[in-house]
């Protein structure tokens, strides 16, 4: 199952956050994204302070027993972050799919603004299309 996506511009503020099949609701979204951008800044400090060559913290998923959090980083610092059931496989590449639709609808829009929340009909659907054709979604 997909349960949510987040991006997060290169500010660290949440421009963009779509939910499908998630069960348990937040009280609060801004706490939330706060949350969840700290969590992944500290994940990859952590990973580049611990790994044994040289590193930039970079890391692709971790797992817990309820949700397994998947990382793409685009090269200008744009992050997307998808939250699945522990199950799903490795999504990497779904997750640079979802950066081609990001890049495609929104970076490209004329009327789209640097670090702005990220309000796009194209996207939108182009993102829940893709999103529910995935064998991962309904699992």
């Amino acid at each position: 199952m997909i349960y949510t996506l987040y991006i997060f511009n290169r500010l660290g503020n949440c421009s963009y956050y779509k939910e499908w099949l998630r069960k348990n609701k937040a009280a609060n979204m801004e706490e939330e994204y706060k949350l969840i951008y700290g969590y992944i800044f500290q994940l990859k400090h952590f990973c580049s302070l611990t790994s044994p060559t040289k590193s930039n913290g970079s890391f692709n998923y971790f797992t817990t027993d309820s949700f397994k959090l998947h990382y793409f980083e685009s090269p200008t610092s744009i992050k997307f972050i998808l939250m699945t059931d522990p199950a799903a496989g490795d999504m990497r590449e779904q997750l640079r799919q979802i950066y081609d639709l990001y890049v495609m609808n929104v970076a490209k829009n004329p009327l789209y603004e640097l670090n702005e929340t990220i309000e796009c009909e194209a996207f939108d659907k182009a993102l829940d299309d893709h999103v529910k054709a995935l064998p991962q979604f309904s699992r």
